[in-house]
């Protein structure tokens, strides 16, 4: 393979995932990170000029603000560094947890031959739920999980892998209206390295955006389903909310 050959198959593998669109609604900064990092070693190498690495470091960013701003609109996604509690959406106690794409049943947690109970996976129809010791299978649509036989869960925000820690979600609305005015203004003066800290934990708080007034100024004050706040509490179970003292 001659230097043109070698150069065109490794930008073409960089573009591979900068097109990862799954990839990059899952986790942007994971999806910059590993753009950013592969142009730089394709500029050690000599495979691409400083300039070029320039233009594509651009384009990664330009994908990254691109998924927040998508994320900021619907931020209902599946994502596998967060852990979920399943919890059947007519009611009743949790089933179990699904952290990193593995499920594991509250029923065999005492198994300890018994690693996990299932794991999720991504094929052509979308994300999927295969049991290991069973045929059972699922799907997820949102935050939805779906059982052949009909049966439906909720998947409900509980904890979450950032940079090698877990966390569990911000209960505290002041906490969450800080972070929200934080990340709106670095995202509008596009401060990469203050949206990439915060973002992560303001997603899996359990606030979202008010649908009615969408936090903004001029409405937010006088609208009744948000109480001028801007934001309102996340849709959880009912069990959900019972179990935790909600």
């Amino acid at each position: 393979m001659n230097f043109e050959q070698a150069k065109a198959l490794r930008i073409q593998l960089w573009r591979t995932t900068l097109d990862d669109h799954d990839f990059r609604m899952e986790s942007p900064e994971a999806h910059r990170s590993t753009l950013l990092e592969s142009s730089a070693r394709l500029a050690e190498e000599g495979l691409i000029d400083r300039i070029e690495q320039f233009e594509m470091d651009e384009m990664a960013n330009a994908a990254y603000w691109h998924a927040v701003e998508e994320l900021q609109s619907n931020p209902t996604i599946f994502r596998p560094s967060y852990g979920y509690d399943v919890l059947p959406r007519g009611g009743g106690p949790r089933i179990g947890t699904i952290f990193h794409s593995v499920l594991r049943l509250d029923a065999s947690s005492s198994d300890s031959l018994r690693p996990y109970d299932g794991k999720v996976y991504r094929d052509e129809t979308g994300l999927v739920l295969k049991y290991s010791s069973s045929t059972e299978t699922g799907s997820i649509e949102g935050l939805v999980l779906t059982m052949a036989d009909g049966r439906q869960f909720d998947l409900i925000e509980a904890r979450r892998m950032v940079q090698g820690k877990v966390y569990t979600a911000i209960e505290d609305p002041d906490v969450y209206r800080w972070m929200v005015d934080v990340v709106q203004v670095a995202t509008e003066t596009r401060d990469v390295d203050i949206v990439e800290r915060i973002r992560p934990f303001l997603e899996l708080a359990r606030f979202r955006q008010c649908s009615t007034c969408l936090d903004r100024f001029g409405k937010r004050e006088d609208c009744t389903v948000c109480d001028g706040q801007g934001f309102v509490p996340k849709l959880l179970s009912r069990s959900y909310l019972h179990n935790s003292g909600g």
